[in-house]
């Protein structure tokens, strides 16, 4: 049984010298977020849904923008965007602009998206064949290494030049095809702070993925509802009618241990003569007769929300932007290595996951209406101080999000306390396959 609920720190404090930070001042927390959190750092059988103005109130998601993605690892982009060198992507969160480079030696590399001369901004763009950053202000130009190449006209001695390049990311890691990055100069590893998870997925080969299709979106949502939709699996009968026939609610089980995600299975698999039927495509190789009838969802925290079906896996990756309630989105549908039938021409086998994307962007665009009308819902119950409140059979994973929210917000990863215990009869099953 879960442990009683457990005390929130002063809010009104920056972080101290011993909690992990970024090298920069975070802001300071609005009164309300001490008043109301103990209430869903709480036993889930008495908590209630964090407050409405977590997801709604201006300065609250500033300061949390800075403070989660300022302390924990976070999703970047794919691997596959970065596969050659010249590879150049941009990514925004918030007011923070970051570019990610693949150099010549296949190495990725993460910067601040700042000139070291005037501060002005380098790319605005992602970029394939690049050979070097050049700063459209005064051409400061950079290596794909972040080291500074030259300021034409001027001639900067070499001293001075090895103090001059882009300032870097702190931590940049790799894991499931995934590029993360930290920002606290203090983090721990990405695979301590994954815990279990990637003994979890050891049998899926998600470092050779290959990549079949990507939609973007701008959703009138905050970054949280997004993430919390994609673990609630409770709401699939009412908004996604055709999903219901292949993955059914009461099919879900938890999936979960010890690390910073979110984790819950569907299982067994219903063949609904759809596009993700299982005979459509070649699986894992290898699976595990368990794992081969169920497709895995994981909210890796904070940003990023892993689909993983016994052929392919699509992921949603969102960032904050600076307009409070605004989240762009990127959803990608990747396919196992060798997952084409070998009697498929090129053509079926591209009609096939053309059919597959459709199907899992169908799926997306329906969460998309339903994230819209919650975002509008919680305007409503802030002006009226109304909680959510929590089904625990359902919720459990709503309510493991929500504490992560809680203690991120300080830098800690989540005290594994404050969660209730879990079925564990999938992951038995799988240990016995």
């Amino acid at each position: 049984m879960a442990k009683a609920s457990r005390p929130l720190v002063i809010i009104g404090q920056r972080f101290s010298s011993s909690t992990p930070s970024s090298d920069r001042m975070l802001p300071f927390l609005p009164q309300f977020v001490e008043e109301t959190g103990p209430t869903t750092a709480a036993p889930i059988e008495k908590a209630k849904a964090l407050h409405p103005a977590f997801y709604t109130d201006s300065q609250y998601v500033q300061a949390e923008r800075e403070r989660i993605f300022g302390t924990q690892w976070f999703a970047a982009c794919h691997t596959a965007e970065l596969s050659k060198p010249g590879d150049v992507k941009v990514i925004e969160v918030g007011t923070n602009s970051i570019i990610l480079t693949c150099d010549k030696s296949g190495k990725i590399h993460a910067f601040y998206n700042v000139c070291r001369h005037r501060g002005a901004k380098v790319c605005s763009s992602d970029q394939t064949g690049c050979k070097q950053l050049v700063c459209p202000y005064h051409w400061w130009a950079y290596r794909l290494d972040g080291s500074l190449k030259s300021t034409p006209p001027a001639a900067t001695p070499q001293e001075r030049k090895s103090d001059l390049g882009l300032r870097p990311v702190p931590h940049v890691e790799t894991f499931a095809g995934v590029v993360f990055l930290n920002q606290s100069k203090e983090a721990p590893s990405l695979k301590e702070y994954l815990g279990d998870l990637p003994d979890k997925l050891k049998r899926y080969d998600l470092d050779n993925l290959e990549f079949s299709g990507k939609k973007e979106y701008q959703i009138g949502g905050d970054w949280k509802l997004i993430a919390e939709n994609f673990v609630d699996f409770y709401h699939i009968n009412a908004v996604h009618p055709e999903l219901s026939r292949f993955s059914r609610v009461d099919d879900h089980q938890p999936y979960q241990g010890p690390g910073q995600y979110i984790g819950f299975v569907t299982n067994p698999l219903t063949n609904s003569g759809g596009p993700g039927d299982l005979h459509n495509f070649n699986l894992f190789p290898d699976l595990n007769p368990v794992e081969a009838t169920s497709a895995l969802f994981f909210q890796l925290f904070p940003n990023i929300s892993v689909t993983i079906y016994p052929h392919s896996v699509y992921t949603l990756m969102t960032f904050p932007t600076s307009t409070p309630g605004v989240t762009k989105e990127s959803l990608t549908l990747l396919m196992a290595p060798g997952a084409r039938k070998q009697e498929d021409s090129d053509e079926v086998y591209k009609e096939k996951t053309e059919k597959l994307l459709a199907f899992v962007v169908n799926i997306n665009d329906e969460d998309v209406v339903a994230i819209e009308n919650l975002q509008l819902g919680l305007q409503n119950a802030k002006d009226h101080n109304l909680h959510g409140e929590f089904l625990p059979k359902y919720d459990w994973s709503v309510h493991r999000f929500q504490n992560m929210i809680l203690d991120g917000l300080h830098g800690r990863t989540l005290n594994e306390e404050i969660t209730p215990e879990l079925d564990t009869t999938f992951a038995d099953k799988v240990s016995s396959a």
